[in-house]
């Protein structure tokens, strides 16, 4: 099977930051080329780990994140290693890195150099703030960059510390990863049109800020005031956010006029609440005002069913309900079977496990699932 991305050469000299947009790229065909230090990438040192496989092949972050790549050793600190990369980057259609161009401008590896003898070349340089500007030398972590986004100081309850997005999934570098995989494709394309190549600059704190419109595009829309953080709820209107089950929580959002005259009729009916049905209670800007008594009339009848109930009788409504899932929920999800979400790949220690597929399903077979690569699995192969 080929993929559309069959015939790209992607050099991957990223960690975390590139890491899911480089995985993307290779399960859509491109050949991704990770190039590893002689201690392995430190993604393969992110627990946690299968038991029993050795210590490089051992990390689930890694199986996941570089599966359908090849691995390549290379040691930098020798002349060898240096001839080694610069041969792998004359021939790649684009090279993704997030080391700073100081490291690689030193060796005579960055992309001035490498463009000098590969003009097509797509180099996209993701760095914790640009590549230019008085931040550029700052450094970065997941967490600093939903800081210095602004993001950070909207996420939590009022009353306490700000609460990072996603916990542990590092998410702000899967998102600036996923725009790594967005500005190489679009970068080729131009390539394809102007037969140019071109330096993408990638700022992971810009990626983001993006993400969220309380500090991304509508503050420029808006009175650019800071939102407070708001907990599970929204401020908007009510009910908006999370509310409590008999064994769990759902998502509840209404706004439009309609989604609130069913849930106030569906109110009445199963705890005896008339006034819910009053027609005043149809503007939103109300029920924002007496948020307190909205959410104690929904978090009454949230609290007869369980997750499961209350959504299927939402959906038969039209309320827009969403249950927030557990892990086993969603592996049990026959909708998420029925469509045929999961996929089973092997990890390199042998054992298999179940894995996210795509994000998307077409007509033509585009998505292929393949082992994450041994340390140094493809170095004869590639660049002896």
């Amino acid at each position: 099977m080929s993929g559309p991305l069959t015939g790209l050469k992607i050099i991957d000299l990223s960690g975390l930051a590139g890491a899911y947009g480089t995985r993307l790229m290779a399960s859509l065909g491109a050949e991704v080329i990770k190039v590893e230090p002689p201690g392995g990438s430190p993604i393969r040192r992110l627990a946690p780990f299968v038991e029993g496989a050795a210590e490089h092949e051992a990390s689930l972050w890694w199986a996941y994140l570089a599966m359908g790549a090849k691995s390549v050793v290379i040691d930098l600190e020798t002349p060898a290693g240096r001839d080694r990369l610069r041969r792998l980057l004359r021939e790649a259609d684009a090279v993704i890195d997030d080391r700073g161009p100081e490291d690689l401008d030193s060796r005579g590896l960055g992309h001035e150099a490498i463009a000098a003898e590969n003009p097509g070349v797509i180099w996209v340089s993701i760095t914790p703030f640009g590549r230019t500007g008085p931040k550029r030398d700052w450094k970065i972590t997941n967490l600093g960059a939903w800081a210095a986004s602004g993001v950070l100081y909207t996420t939590g309850f009022e009353d306490q510390a700000p609460v990072v997005p996603g916990g542990p999934a590092q998410l702000a570098m899967h998102g600036t990863a996923l725009n790594a995989a967005i500005s190489t494709l679009l970068a080729l394309r131009v390539r394809r049109m102007t037969g140019k190549g071109q330096l993408v600059d990638l700022a992971i704190s810009d990626a983001a800020l993006l993400t969220s419109p309380e500090t991304g595009v509508t503050v420029f829309l808006d009175d650019r005031v800071h939102r407070t953080r708001s907990g599970n709820r929204r401020t908007l209107s009510r009910p908006f956010g999370l509310y409590p089950c008999a064994d769990g929580y759902v998502s509840i959002l209404i706004l439009m006029p309609r989604h609130w005259e069913a849930m106030a009729h569906w109110m009445h009916e199963v705890t005896g609440n008339e006034a819910a049905t009053d027609p005043v209670f149809n503007d939103m800007v109300v029920r924002g005002e007496t948020m307190e008594l909205v959410d104690g009339w929904t978090e009454e009848l949230c609290a007869t069913m369980t997750r499961l109930e209350f959504f299927t009788e939402a959906q038969r409504r039209g309320i827009p309900v969403t249950p927030v899932s557990t892990i086993e929920a969603l592996l049990t999800d026959p909708h998420l079977d029925t469509v045929g979400f999961w996929q089973q790949t092997e990890l390199s220690a042998g054992a298999e496990v179940t894995i996210p597929g795509a994000a998307f399903r077409t007509n033509m077979d585009w998505w292929a699932t393949a082992r994450a690569p041994r340390l140094g699995e493809h170095t004869v192969e590639i660049v002896s």
